[in-house]
């Protein structure tokens, strides 16, 4: 997601997030289920991983002091949130987010089927969306059972 991120601005926390636990073994929707519902933890008022907050509030202030000590608008800038979804609006936030994700690897295939830096402003055109669309229908076919 990082490289599509040079390419152009997207959202990668969210996406990485879901893709690492994956990675680790949760099925997507555990992985949904899960961050939605911390989500909602936040919004009731409530703290769902208070040793990962002050954990990662200790790593942003390492951080903060590596590359600008005593800067705090640095330091400001780090600070976890306490959930990485839109506590009033979970859902929505999580489907922007993966939508955000999916553009992202569009952007990365277009630059992997060779168009130059003239080209990455022109739209796909027909022949090159169904190519990429069909590239994720097969990899989606391929690991049916992953994504259910």
């Amino acid at each position: 997601m990082l490289e599509a991120d040079n390419i152009e601005a997207l959202a990668v926390e969210t996406p990485t997030l879901v893709l690492e636990r994956m990675r680790n073994g949760e099925s997507p929707r555990e992985v949904v289920t899960r961050l939605i519902a911390a989500a909602m933890e936040v919004a009731e008022g409530n703290l769902p991983d208070p040793d990962g907050l002050v954990a990662a509030i200790e790593e942003a202030r390492a951080k903060a002091e590596r590359f600008g000590p005593g800067d705090p608008d640095l330091l400001a800038q780090l600070m976890p949130r306490v959930t990485p979804l839109d506590p009033t609006r979970p859902a929505q936030d999580l489907l922007e987010d993966l939508l955000d994700g999916i553009r992202g690897c569009r952007l990365l295939y277009r630059e992997y089927v060779g168009r130059d830096d003239e080209d990455l402003d022109a739209d796909f055109d027909e022949a090159d969306d169904e190519a990429f669309f069909e590239a994720v229908r097969a990899e989606a076919a391929a690991n049916r059972v992953r994504l259910l």
